[in-house]
Formats: C-alpha cells, sequence, structure tokens
C-alpha cells in the first residue's frame, strides 16, 4: 500500500522538482546511504506536508528497493481512526509526544519495533521537537535557521544501539507558507498554487553514527540540532 501511494505522489512530486518549486540539495548522498540501509532521518518541522514528501524523494528507487521507503513514526493523535493493520501498510509506528504513562507505554513499545527494523537494515525519518517549529516554546537557532528544541532522544538512543546512520535534514519554507499553521490540505494548496509559498528546500547534511560505549542523551540531542541546523562547508 505505500508503494502504491509512493507511486501515485511520486509522479507530481517530481514535476514539482522539475519546475524548481521543491529544490533538494544532497540528494545523491541521501540516496546512496538510504540504498545501503539502516538510515535515520531526521528533519526539523515547519509545517505538516514535509512528513508526505520526504519519502517521496526516494521514488522511484523504493519500489525496486522497499526499505529505501522510509518508515515515519507519527504522533499518536493522527490517523486515529486507523487499525494498527492501516499502519503497517503505510509504514508507521505510531509515538506519544506528552509526558503520559500511555504516551511512555507506547514509546516503550515503538522504540523495541524500531529496534526490530533496524535489524532488518529498514530506515526511518522522524521529527523530534515534539510539534511545529513555531508552537515550540524553546528554540534553538543558526544564523537564520530555526528549529526547536529537541525533547525526546529515544529513537537517537535505538540507532545508537542497531549501528544505524543518523542523516540530519534540514527542510526550509517562506513565511509564506508556514503562516497561521495551515492544515495539510491548505499547505498542499499553497504548494501548488502559490508563487509566495515557493520553493519548498530539503537539504540533507552529512550522515553519522553515534558511536562510543554510552549514550549521552542530552550531548546527542544538541549535537543532532546542530547538524541539522548548519548548512554543510
Amino acid at each position: 500500500m505505500a508503494v502504491l501511494l509512493g507511486t501515485l505522489l511520486g509522479i507530481p512530486f517530481w514535476l514539482l522538482g522539475l519546475f524548481r518549486i521543491i529544490r533538494i540539495s544532497g540528494y545523491w548522498r541521501a540516496v546512496d546511504y538510504m540504498r545501503r540501509g539502516r538510515v535515520l532521518i531526521v528533519a526539523n518541522h515547519p509545517s505538516l506536508i514535509e512528513t508526505f514528501l520526504i519519502p517521496l524523494v526516494f521514488w522511484p528507487w523504493a519500489m525496486f528497493r522497499l526499505r529505501m521507503f522510509p518508515w515515519s513514526l507519527p504522533d499518536k493523535n493522527l490517523f486515529k481512526g486507523f487499525t494498527p493493520e492501516d499502519h503497517e501498510r503505510l509504514r508507521c509506528i505510531r509515538v506519544g509526544r506528552d509526558d503520559t504513562l500511555e504516551s511512555r507505554r507506547l514509546n516503550w513499545s515503538a522504540m523495541k519495533r524500531v529496534m526490530e527494523h533496524f535489524e532488518r537494515e529498514q530506515c526511518f525519518v522522524a521529527h523530534l521537537e515534539g510539534g511545529r517549529t513555531s508552537k515550540q516554546a524553546e528554540h534553538v537557532s543558526v544564523g537564520p535557521n530555526r528549529m526547536g528544541k529537541i525533547r525526546n532522544g529515544q529513537v537517537l538512543k535505538a540507532a545508537w544501539k542497531k549501528g544505524a546512520w543518523i542523516m540530519p535534514l534540514h527542510v526550509a519554507m517562506t513565511d509564506h507558507m508556514t503562516r497561521d499553521l495551515p492544515g495539510f490540505g491548505e499547505s498542499l494548496r499553497r504548494l501548488l498554487l502559490s508563487p509566495k509559498c515557493w520553493p519548498v528546500r530539503l537539504e540533507f547534511r552529512r550522515p553519522y553514527r553515534i558511536v562510543g560505549p554510552r549514550f549521552d542523551e542530552e550531548r546527542e540531542k544538541r549535537r543532532l540540532e546542530l547538524a541539522i541546523l548548519t548548512p554543510d562547508s
């Protein structure tokens, strides 16, 4: 189901790329690492639409190597009417972003599944700010680039345990694109019809691995924030 949906959306996505409405840097490097497998893409979260755009970067390659179509980690409040089987077909593993007992249990189960998928050389895409950037109470900046502070580093610990590559991704959008926190439908309309919202930039940074005998969550969260926000030299 995920591959079929990716194919239906992949063609218009690449047309947007052809007309420079969506611009991708670090593309071939990202494709090369995704082809090898066991990659965690972590991006900032300025809107709702980039969650759907990022997997399409790897179409049509994912049609022939399914692990290049990354699993996502959506909030538990999204897709409420979907069954666990639906989530599996869409390559989604739900997580909780609040500090409740339900979310802690859900996240424990989710991280167990993430590590199982890393064992199978699957790839993931995640947003770790706890929601969209403009809704966060604390922010970090490098030059004009800005994102909310990363709140939960559990998936980074899973990547460390399984030797996965972490690929920072900076999503750059115009103020017109993110103004008034549009929903998915309005974001799509702006992307397709409003030149003031162009371009959307997907900037893949250099991947790295977390190495060492101990995992320092706070240090790795700060490291990743800087990696997402700092352009490659």
